[in-house]
């Protein structure tokens, strides 16, 4: 069953802190399919996310370009992290969207996905009803209240304790040759299958330029871990100071 949206929708427009010209873009913004559905003729908040999801990544990829000498590799899982469901949800919780959303289901029920999706229509709202010239501006604005630029520049400051190991392994191999890598592990376990451990034996990569697998000398796990992924991890942080000292050269001895 439908629940009662608040009809005044000014206290919502403080609480993103921009005053539509055209409101009818701002009800869009908030208006599920689900809610269309019941509601025959009501327009819903597909398309103005589509642009909103767009105006997002535009503002954060400008950010990142002007920070200075990145990877593209690095730029790309920066601009994912702050872009996705899960973070997005977290800024339309911080200003109570889920009290505002039009939707056939009870409000508390609503995934993560619709309260990001919500998240990105304001967005999508806020550049329509601006001007052309100063609609990114409007967005970026509203984007300030949630510290999301800070947290990305935080992230680009601090890249290397930012990005996972597996995602600088590999952004370091592609530089280096143009491809992703081919990296088989060798595993031991040990213990009962409910408490099973694991460690890698050996390490092997195959060397894009001869096609030849190469075994990374000392690549092995030294202690043993509670889950293959951990195993896999320590793993690479080895493989990566390896190839890194031989300036990722697999001839290198």
């Amino acid at each position: 069953m439908t629940e009662t949206v608040p009809g005044d929708l000014s206290a919502l427009e403080q609480l993103i802190g921009y005053h539509f010209r055209n409101r009818a873009l701002l009800e869009e913004a908030i208006t599920t399919s689900s809610y269309a559905q019941e509601h025959p003729g009501t327009a819903h908040y597909d398309v103005l996310e589509f642009l909103g999801d767009r105006v997002i990544s535009l503002i954060i990829a400008e950010r990142l370009c002007a920070s200075g000498s990145r990877t593209e590799g690095t730029m790309t899982f920066l601009k994912a992290e702050l872009e996705q469901n899960k973070q997005l949800a977290q800024f339309s919780e911080e200003i109570g969207l889920r009290r505002y959303i039009r939707a056939a289901e009870e409000r508390d029920a609503l995934s993560a996905k619709v309260l990001a999706d919500v998240f990105e229509a304001i967005c999508g709202a806020i550049y329509r009803d601006s001007s052309s010239s100063a609609g990114t501006a409007e967005v970026e604005q509203f984007l300030e209240w949630f510290h999301i630029l800070e947290r990305l520049e935080a992230g680009v400051v601090h890249d290397e304790e930012f990005l996972p190991v597996r995602n600088r392994f590999e952004n370091a191999f592609r530089e280096r040759y143009r491809c992703n890598p081919s990296i088989q592990f060798t595993y031991e376990s040990q213990g009962a299958a409910h408490q099973k451990e694991w460690r890698i034996a050996a390490c092997v990569i195959q060397d894009p330029e001869t096609g030849e697998h190469v075994e990374l000398a000392g690549v092995e796990s030294d202690r043993w871990f509670s889950t293959k992924k951990d195993a896999e991890t320590a793993a690479l942080e080895r493989a990566y100071r390896w190839l890194e000292s031989r300036g990722w050269n697999f001839k290198g001895e």
